[in-house]
């Protein structure tokens, strides 16, 4: 657990702690819950004072040295007297006004946390790999914020980003890629990551124009965008999701497109594979149970990418399954999916060895 969200009763929709958890690990918890046990392993506390009863505040100060430990940020209005007496009252807290622009408290969130995701990646990662996660992982907070936000998607960042990431696969290797983004922290940003890099290499082996491999990393990157509204206390959740979460996440897609359909900035493609990608060739997936012709190329490859990915990734609640396995179960679903593409997958990973089929021979 990264945070601990702290509020006297409940948040108030204004509140930008509400926004938080869509970033990093976190836990709500009310003012009279406030121990040691409930703290454990956080790293930050941030408290909206927004509403706080003296109750309250006297339960939070009994057990102050529960999080005393860990910085603390306190969220006040300034024009709030009692807000701001009540933070110094608390004594060792940062102020930071409830009505800042939400990256400013963002940033400086990340900046106590001080995580750097370059750390966790394997030693000696090629400088064209890290880069480009690098620079992806950027496009992806900015998704996130301008979902949370209503702020203009960063095509031209999300563009570079693509072509950053399909430079590195040619130079280093999709299996460069995949042990490197698997280092990360949030298995929601790991999988858009892997989704992308599959895309972009699958659309290489099958020929595909420069553009259009570029155009599918871009769609993968941007594919799970609905999951943005979904908390990641479902999303990270260490155990298997009930069946009301599931149903939650299930609508992913149409979040997806709730989000997308106004942003006139995003290309049609990529909005479809964003919405469609759990759709089957058959006519049996979701949300609108396209089939065949309904559904373009680029939607087919990544829904391959995305099952692919989705089974081969180490969840808390179930093992993972060896490429060849999922590989198998994917050709055993028969007419759901691109049976041609299924097979193109196949011989890319294993038609010679995993690392050298994705690597370019370097310019003379």
């Amino acid at each position: 657990m990264e945070l601990v969200l702290i509020s006297d009763g409940q948040l108030s929709l204004d509140s930008p702690v509400r926004k938080l958890p869509f970033f990093l690990p976190a836990r709500l918890i009310e003012m009279d819950k406030v121990s040691p046990d409930t703290v454990a392993e956080g790293k930050i506390a941030v408290i909206e004072l927004l509403g706080s009863s003296d109750a309250g505040l006297t339960a939070l100060k009994t057990a102050w040295d529960s999080i005393a430990e860990i910085p603390v940020i306190c969220l006040v209005s300034q024009k709030n007297r009692r807000e701001v007496i009540q933070a110094a009252a608390l004594g060792k807290t940062e102020i930071i006004e409830r009505d800042a622009p939400f990256p400013l408290l963002l940033k400086r969130v990340n900046a106590l946390i001080g995580r750097d995701i370059l750390e966790a990646l394997p030693r000696k990662t090629p400088a064209s790999t890290t880069a480009a996660y690098k620079k992806s992982n950027i496009f992806l907070e900015s998704l996130c914020l301008s979902t949370v936000e209503g702020a203009k998607i960063r095509i031209n960042l999300m563009n570079e980003s693509a072509e950053d990431m399909l430079g590195a696969l040619k130079q280093d290797g999709l299996s460069c890629w995949m042990n490197a983004v698997e280092t990360h922290h949030s298995a929601t940003y790991c999988h858009s990551l892997q989704v992308a890099g599959l895309a972009g290499m699958l659309a290489k082996h099958l020929g595909w124009s420069e553009d259009d491999c570029k155009e599918v990393i871009a769609g993968g990157l941007v594919h799970d965008i609905g999951k943005m509204r979904i908390p990641l206390t479902i999303l990270d959740k260490a155990g298997k999701l009930t069946t009301e979460e599931r149903a939650i996440v299930d609508k992913h897609p149409q979040f997806g497109r709730d989000i997308l359909k106004t942003r006139l900035e995003v290309s049609p493609n990529i909005k479809r594979m964003a919405i469609q990608h759990h759709e089957f060739v058959d006519g049996s997936g979701y949300p609108n149970r396209l089939k065949g012709d309904q559904l373009i190329p680029q939607v087919r490859l990544i829904t391959i990418c995305d099952i692919f990915a989705a089974l081969t990734e180490e969840r808390p609640y179930r093992q993972s399954v060896p490429a060849r396995t999922a590989l198998e179960m994917m050709k055993n679903m028969g007419p759901k999916l691109d049976q041609k593409i299924v097979a193109k997958l196949a011989d890319m990973l294993f038609g010679r060895a995993f690392g050298a089929v994705t690597r370019e021979a370097p310019a003379a």
